[in-house]
């Protein structure tokens, strides 16, 4: 099912929302339309001024769009300064709980990943003294004309900056634990750097349960009270979640360094002809014992890939009428292919990415057809070398 819209290309990387992206900008537009001087210490809202409703949610719809704008701006710094390392983004994706920018890879030198994590809470930093500083300005100016304008500027300015405290705390997978994995990963391997730093942010999403169901700093910050907070205990569940996730995929990759994608490709039992029925299809699936093979025609070259999945959708009856060639996913070049020398986590990192299950493997030196690499493949492959990744 598809969870999210591209909508715009910044720098040739794909910016996408996410469904939950919704949740949170209508309750941006209602929190700013109403809260009240009152609710609060400090002005963050227009409930307190005498504006007409349209005026008032015309307002806050543009306090929510400059928001996730400047969030934009924050995935967007740690994009370029990554792609100054030679790192590739698949796309920025904002959504419930903040962005997030799809790295190709995150670089295992420390000096890089830090700079790249920093990247974010600085240009959030600039955000905010920007926009304190512009608020300043509107203050010294007719407060009947520019008073709920200051509002708007003084609060997404104050926004940006707790964004950017909040990401610098030491939490893994935050860019404050991103950068503490880095301190870490000088002194450690790059795995224990990760195991170390996914403990610490596992660790402050309990803290961040405990606030939320007793006091809530952020609230006192705001308002001079201490209030329970639901919001803290759904960021705590996301946090403990992303972090035990980026672990186990950094140990996933450490234990396949070093494996080469011919270590793990299979060679026997790999290829069917193009012009058999799927009726014969199933009996060879039955007789190699595997579900998945390369789609060949008379003169060996790869024309596609078929798998059960494929056989699955196609009724009993049309099985003896349809061939092969009728049902398997068409060869999409370059992506579907990796020569054997090649390393087998970028043949992971490859049907992660592209949501593919089998890729076709060839000669180093040639484009002749030496074998098939599956998930099912490196899954076994993981299970058996369980426990031996380097420390």
């Amino acid at each position: 099912m598809q969870t999210s819209i591209q909508v715009c290309k910044l720098f040739g990387i794909p910016v996408r929302l996410h469904f939950t992206f919704l949740f949170i900008f209508f309750a941006i537009i209602l929190a700013f339309a109403n809260w009240s001087p009152a609710d609060s210490r400090i002005p963050l809202g227009l409930g307190g001024l005498d504006l007409s409703p349209f005026m008032r949610y015309l307002l806050s719809f543009i306090a929510a769009i400059l928001f996730f704008f400047t969030l934009l701006l924050h995935e967007l710094a740690h994009s370029l300064v990554a792609m100054r390392f030679g790192t590739k983004i698949h796309s920025i994706t904002l959504f419930f709980f903040g962005g997030l920018a799809m790295m190709e890879d995150i670089p295992r030198n420390p000096a890089k990943e830090w700079r790249i994590a920093i990247a974010g809470p600085l240009m959030s930093l600039a955000l905010g003294g920007l926009l304190l500083s512009a608020y300043l300005v509107l203050r010294s100016l007719d407060p009947a004309i520019y008073h709920p304008i200051g509002i708007l500027v003084m609060t997404i300015g104050i926004f940006n900056l707790m964004l950017a405290v909040f990401n610098l705390l030491p939490a893994f997978p935050m860019d404050g634990g991103r950068i503490l994995r880095a301190l870490l990963a000088r002194r450690m391997s790059f795995l224990k750097a990760t195991r170390r730093a996914a403990l610490i942010g596992k660790i402050f999403a309990f803290g961040l349960v405990i606030m939320g169901f007793t006091r809530d700093p952020f609230s006192f910050i705001l308002t001079g009270r201490w209030e329970t907070n639901f919001w803290l205990p759904l960021l705590a569940i996301f946090l403990f979640m992303a972090a035990a996730e980026e672990e186990r995929a950094t140990a996933t990759f450490a234990t396949l360094e070093g494996i080469k994608v011919r270590n793990v490709m299979r060679t026997e039992g790999t290829t069917v002809p193009e012009n058999i029925t799927v009726t014969e299809l199933v009996k060879a699936m039955l007789a190699d014992k595997t579900t998945e093979y390369a789609v060949v025609d008379a003169n060996g070259n790869l024309r596609g890939f078929v798998t059960m999945d494929r056989v699955k959708k196609i009724p009993a009856l049309q099985r003896d009428v349809l061939r092969v060639s009728d049902v398997m996913l068409p060869y999409d070049g370059f992506v579907d292919v990796l020569p054997g020398d090649a390393p087998a986590s970028e043949a992971l990192k490859r049907m992660l990415h592209d949501k593919k299950g089998i890729l076709a493997v060839i000669e180093e030196t040639g484009d002749d057809l030496i074998g098939i690499v599956t998930r099912s493949d490196l899954s076994f492959y993981l299970e058996m070398l369980h426990g031996s990744a380097p420390e």
